[in-house]
């Protein structure tokens, strides 16, 4: 039961640090950066590339 109450204390005093909050707020932006990067570069190589005409040949 001791054991239990020690652990308990370490995760509040965990909560309670702004540096070990920092440092999950860092990691979570970091692996939110790069699926969002990743999304964004699959999601633009799926679609074709448009058509570009150019008005100079278009006579």
């Amino acid at each position: 039961m001791d054991r239990l109450l020690t652990r308990r204390a370490w995760k509040d005093e965990f909560w309670q640090n702004p540096w070990d909050q920092g440092g999950l707020a860092v990691i979570c932006l970091f692996i939110t950066t790069v699926l969002f990067l990743t999304l964004f570069a699959i999601l633009f190589g799926l679609l074709p590339p448009l058509d570009r005409v150019n008005p100079c040949e278009e006579s």
